[in-house]
């Protein structure tokens, strides 16, 4: 699994602050989708692996939530590429990860 890389460009690229909202931001939308989870006090590492443990479940047990979830979040389904070498898990957590970056920026910019 190629966590590693991800953990890494969040750990070094991201302020404090934005990281908080980037976490409450991505919490919002998970509880929005019937997703109960607490990620406040997650590491970028611990929360790579834990989108990773939830897209795996979602995957492979509720479908039709992580497709909700993916709209909520405003993500195509079209975008995810079931027959690369790179796992669907990982796309996903990079997809949401990359949505959910530019709608915190969006809102900083702008508010």
């Amino acid at each position: 699994m190629e966590l590693e890389p991800v953990n890494t460009r969040i750990q070094e690229t991201v302020p404090e602050e934005l990281y908080h909202k980037l976490v409450a931001q991505i919490e919002k939308d998970f509880i929005l989708t019937g997703i109960k989870y607490d990620f406040n006090n997650l590491k970028p590492n611990e929360l790579i692996v834990c989108l990773n443990e939830i897209m795996e479940e979602l995957l492979n047990k509720e479908y039709p939530v992580l497709l909700s979830l993916l709209y909520r979040m405003d993500i195509p389904e079209s975008v995810i590429n079931f027959g690369e070498e790179e796992t669907v898990e990982l796309q996903l957590v990079n997809l949401i990860l990359r949505r959910q970056f530019m709608k915190v920026k969006m809102r900083m910019k702008y508010s």
